[in-house]
Order: C-alpha cells, then sequence, then structure tokens
C-alpha cells in the first residue's frame, strides 16, 4: 500500500511538471503561500502563553507605540539597565527604537549597531515599494554607536569578521527588516553568535510572508529554542529569549 502511495504520488508530481500549471496559475501562488503561513501563524499564536508575561492579545486596535511598553517591560524584566551588551538593529529608519535603547542601557561599555540601506527597501513589501521608507542616518547621542550602511547581504560578513560581538554578557538582536529575505539573511547569519539569554525582538512578526515565515523557515531549520517573553499589538511586536 505504502509502495503504490509513493508510486502515485511521483505520477502526479509528473503529470504536473509536464503540464506546468504554475505557467498559468502562478499569479495564484502569493495568495496561496498567504493563506497556508496565515494558518500556520494563528496556530503558532494559539499555542503561545500569556500568563506571566506582557502580551496583549486579543487587542481590537493597533497603537504603534506600545512597543515601547514592550522595551520597558523587557528592560525591567530581564535587568538590562546597567549590564554590558551588544544591540543589533536591523532596519534603523527614523531611529527611534534605535535611541530608545541606546538611551535605556547606561553601561560604558555597551555598543549599538545599525544597519540599513538607509536608501529604502531593497524590494517591494506590500503596500510599500522599493525606495519606500528612506531616511538618512539619525541623531544619537554618545559615542558608543555607529551605523552600517548598505544590503545586509552585502555587509553582514564584513561586520561579523571585523567585530567581536561574542564578548558581551547580553547581545539583543531587533529585528526591524520588514522583509522574509533579509529577515531570514540576519538570522541564519547571526545563528552561530546566538546563546543562551539573547534577546530577539521582531517589529512586523505577524506579517505571515514576511517576518513570521522567516522565524518559522529559522527555528525550523535550526536547533535554536525561541522563548516569547512579551507581545503586543496581536503579535505584531515581540520579544523572545534564546533558552536552551
Amino acid at each position: 500500500m505504502k509502495h503504490f502511495k509513493h508510486r502515485l504520488i511521483y505520477l502526479i508530481k509528473g503529470f504536473l511538471i509536464l503540464i506546468r500549471p504554475g505557467v498559468y496559475l502562478g499569479f495564484l501562488s502569493n495568495i496561496v503561500l498567504f493563506k497556508a503561513n496565515l494558518l500556520r501563524m494563528t496556530k503558532w499564536t494559539a499555542a503561545q502563553k500569556k500568563d506571566g508575561i506582557l502580551n496583549d492579545f486579543p487587542s481590537l486596535i493597533r497603537n504603534y507605540d506600545k512597543r515601547i511598553e514592550l522595551y520597558d517591560y523587557i528592560l525591567k524584566r530581564e535587568n538590562l539597565e546597567h549590564v554590558k551588551i551588544d544591540y543589533l538593529e536591523f532596519g534603523v529608519a527614523a531611529g527611534g527604537s534605535f535611541r530608545y535603547w541606546n538611551n535605556a542601557n547606561k553601561h560604558p561599555e555597551s555598543r549599538f549597531y545599525g544597519f540599513d540601506t538607509f536608501e529604502g527597501l531593497p524590494e517591494d513589501w506590500g503596500a510599500f515599494k522599493k525606495g519606500d521608507m528612506s531616511y538618512n542616518f539619525p541623531v544619537v547621542e554618545g559615542t558608543r554607536h555607529e551605523f552600517v550602511k548598505g544590503l545586509f547581504q552585502e555587509t553582514m560578513n564584513g561586520f561579523l569578521q571585523s567585530h567581536d560581538i561574542k564578548s558581551s554578557s547580553k547581545r539583543i538582536i531587533h529585528l526591524d527588516a520588514d522583509l522574509f529575505s533579509s529577515t531570514l539573511f540576519v538570522l541564519t547569519s547571526l545563528a552561530n553568535f546566538m546563546k543562551e539569554g539573547d534577546i530577539v525582538l521582531f517589529d512586523e512578526f505577524n506579517v505571515p510572508n514576511h517576518e513570521f515565515m522567516a522565524f518559522k523557515c529559522f527555528t525550523d531549520s535550526y536547533y535554536i529554542k525561541f522563548e516569547l517573553i512579551g507581545a503586543v499589538n496581536n503579535y505584531y511586536q515581540v520579544a523572545f529569549k534564546i533558552v536552551k
């Protein structure tokens, strides 16, 4: 029976490859992918805890300023104000979240790295087009920070070779890259550097075909466990802690 099923699947696959339905129905692929990822995301959210952590689900109105409430909560929960950290933010834009963490953490040896093209999105993202959300370097107080300009795919390897980001006792990774391609690239690039206790923040997590899909692909492929420790705006902004 098992052999028959395998043979049948092989024949069906061969037939579909022969008639090439993607040539005629390819326009449906993103819709099908969105529905599939939406189902995966709702299944994931249903499994998440709400007791004992900041989690506003369900929330009828999205308030983007709630992300500050999430940052405040993580700062206090993890005692991050006076410890040495490496803060890496991917997608700096106007610099609001970057400035928050630069001001909130007081340790003189902490380092803050902001990665962005500063020329807008490198590809279309939903209603936003390539080149949208272009900003200049934000003004940030102090001398602990550094901005890395360019596509992540072109700057990350050189940065990791020239900077020691394994030395700090704490690491905060803030993913505001929006795009599936950018988010997945960053996660896979940092996989070998991630350690227990690191904090990973997502800024548009519940977008099914982008940050959520990148997170799902990454966690399905790497033996790294993420524990949800905070979420606002129905999982639009989330915070994870890496655990064993």
